[in-house]
């Protein structure tokens, strides 16, 4: 059922706002009969480190064209070579060049070689490190205003505000979760731990602690029921292990007493005896990362029950691909503690709170991890998708005078009254 709001109801919509930006999504809520046609959807992607923002542009390119099959759905990326790493068909994509660094650029620093054909609607994604500045933007692409361009943030994300704010917790719209289809990779024999956090140069000196934490955990844990175990983990905690003596130092405390021999095995044909001792034995694989997504993925699912994961989109994939198998630790980094603490309240998992604990922590050892009911409150699929729908349904009706005036008052004013001002004199209300 579709109800035309008058401008009169909008008008007394508008009294209530508490912010100008406000006025930009306001007509989201209009619920009116719209005739169908196709729309050109442009994605803008511009990556900042690793691929966590590559892999959840690729997702949301996928809800769409899943969601809209009539709507033409474009990546503009800086870094097409990272989606094509993944295995991404970028035949459709259109290259965004940079008058700087390929990476964290801002918009006034891109361009296109060659236009692409006119986009109905663009949406930015993710905005990770400011605020998002339309005029800004402007420069990059002239016929941009609030009306046709739409951001997200990324999880829990700090300069709002977002069209999109995707995370956990009040207001946010979920996490990009999916139904991956996984096979066994073949590349490590089963038992084995998995790890995927970031290095201490990058996150500080709490990388390295939290790898203790975590290896300590599950080394009491897994001892007693297998005496030949590994983990896989990124390479730089091999490289930490063979020039840093007290990381060395701190780790032998840690799990000699469970598995007194140690091995490192950090490229496809090598193996070094790191501690030796009688009885149980532990490998540290860090030949193995990184890997494809999906083999990635794969790695993650076929581990054993503990697993240690940082970043938005990893620790999603947990969730989307085995979170009824898996007690999930979370590396919390600096920039990431709204999220770690958004997400501690919302499971419930007061280890989270603390990067002390999120990491692993003994006292965790058996407490059990049900996820269920987390998964299905932040499911981006469902929260996301009324939003978009409101988007798509604004866009088809850009056409009805009433709105085109609305929008051209808006962006030609400066404050609230004086649109509220405008839209009573032109339609005569009192």
């Amino acid at each position: 059922i579709y109800i035309n709001i008058n401008m009169y109801q909008l008008v007394e919509k508008m009294k209530n706002v508490k912010s100008f930006h406000e006025l930009y999504e306001l007509p989201l809520d209009i619920k009116k009969q719209v005739q169908s046609k196709s729309l050109r959807i442009g994605l803008i992607n511009v990556p900042c480190g690793g691929f966590g923002d590559i892999i959840v542009c690729q997702i949301f390119s996928e809800y769409l064209q899943y969601w809209y099959p009539e709507h033409d759905v474009i990546t503009c990326t800086t870094a097409p070579h990272k989606f094509k790493s993944l295995g991404i068909d970028t035949k459709k994509f259109v290259k965004i060049h940079v008058n700087g660094d390929e990476e964290c650029e801002t918009y006034d620093l891109l361009y296109f070689k060659k236009q692409p054909r006119k986009f109905d609607i663009m949406i930015c994604i993710p905005i990770i490190n400011f605020v998002f500045n339309i005029n800004q933007f402007k420069k990059f692409i002239p016929y941009a205003n609030h009306f046709n361009t739409f951001t997200m943030s990324e999880y829990n994300g700090l300069y709002p505000p977002y069209t999109f704010p995707i995370g956990v917790g009040e207001g946010q719209l979920g996490l990009f979760l999916i139904k991956p289809e996984i096979k066994f990779h073949n590349l490590i024999k089963k038992p084995y731990a998995f790890v995927y956090i970031q290095p201490s140069p990058i996150i500080g000196s709490h990388g390295k602690t939290c790898f203790l934490c975590y290896i300590e955990m599950i080394s009491k844990k897994y001892s007693q029921q297998h005496d030949f175990f590994q983990v896989v983990i990124p390479p730089w905690i091999i490289e930490e292990l063979q020039n840093d003596g007290n990381f060395k130092h701190r780790l032998k405390k840690a799990i000699t007493t469970y598995y007194p021999n140690v091995w490192l095995k950090h490229q496809e044909d090598s193996k070094d005896e790191f501690f030796h001792g009688q009885g149980k034995t532990l490998i540290l694989r860090g030949d193995l990362l990184p890997q494809p997504r999906h083999i990635f993925i794969s790695l993650l699912k076929y581990s054993v029950e503990d697993v240690l994961l940082t970043g938005d989109q990893s620790v999603t994939d947990a969730f989307s691909c085995c979170s009824k198998s898996k007690k999930i630790w979370y590396q919390a980094a600096p920039w990431k503690e709204d999220f770690a603490h958004a997400m501690a309240k919302a499971i419930p998992n007061p280890k989270f709170e603390t990067f002390k604990t999120a990491c692993g922590t003994i006292k965790g050892l058996h407490k059990s991890m049900d996820y269920t009911d987390f998964i299905k409150k932040y499911d981006f699929r469902k929260l996301g998708k009324q939003k978009m729908d409101s988007i798509i349904r604004f866009t088809l009706m850009k056409d009805d005078p009433m709105i085109q005036f609305y929008m051209d008052s808006v962006l030609h004013s400066y404050k609230v009254e004086s649109v509220i001002k405008k839209l009573k004199k032109k339609y005569k209300i009192e």
